[in-house]
């Protein structure tokens, strides 16, 4: 059985591993269950109907809103230019690129403006939102990016694994797919990891602990996300 009650025990026989890496084996289920979900294969095999997208699809342009306004709180806090450049390109991202993808499906799926702009976000949603602005806007940095890690690193493990099978004949489950094995987004997973191990690993034992339990819950509130849209 792994030892994953601290950092410091899950180095002695993992020598190779990072701060990051245990952040993943402490999480367990939590993180097994959100990264392969039925939802996220429905989307890969091109079996999810047009009305669980399109609530799956609503219910994240919600997220991504608080999403833009956590990283508004990281950006500020970012302990150099690199970091502040790194984070703003996403958000940059985020509201053009990702942005116009969610405006064209709606499109798409027959979805009118008035629908997803004045719908109310479900209570996992919420519960998502509001983990992300309080760990971002009242927590350390380190506690913002390794909550936004969960979240993203997630998507990024299910994308990639899906964009090794035939691409889903309806054009936005594969533009969404193609989007999340991206090497841009790769990249920037790859960045925050670093980032989180770097500072994750100079931490007190008390503060890794509180830093593991943030990316654990994001795990598990994940999860719960694709389980309330399916």
């Amino acid at each position: 059985m792994l030892n994953t009650a601290s950092y410091a025990n899950y180095k002695i026989t993992h020598t190779d591993e990072s701060f990051t890496d245990w952040l993943v084996k402490s999480a367990g289920p939590a993180w097994d269950r959100a990264i392969s979900h039925p939802f996220t294969s429905a989307v890969g095999n091109d079996t999810v109907s047009v009305e669980v997208f399109s609530r799956y699809l609503i219910e994240d342009y919600h997220y991504i809103q608080d999403l833009a306004s956590a990283l508004g709180f990281l950006i500020a806090k970012a302990p150099g230019m690199d970091a502040k450049a790194r984070l703003s390109a996403f958000a940059h991202q985020l509201t053009s690129n990702e942005l116009a993808y969610f405006h064209k499906t709606f499109k798409e799926l027959g979805i009118a403006p008035e629908v997803y702009e004045n719908s109310k976000p479900n209570t996992v949603t919420r519960a998502i939102g509001a983990t992300l602005l309080s760990t971002a806007g009242k927590g350390h940095y380190v506690d913002g990016m390794a909550t936004l890690l969960a979240s993203e690193w997630i998507y990024r493990e299910w994308g990639h694994r899906e964009a090794s099978k035939p691409r889903p004949e309806r054009h936005y489950l594969s533009a969404w797919i193609e989007f999340l094995a991206t090497d841009e987004f790769g990249k920037f997973i790859e960045w925050i990891k670093q980032e989180v191990n770097t500072i994750g690993e100079e931490e007190r034992i008390k503060r890794q602990s509180e830093i593991s339990e943030s990316f654990t819950h994001m795990c598990e509130l994940e999860a719960e996300f694709f389980d309330m849209v399916s």
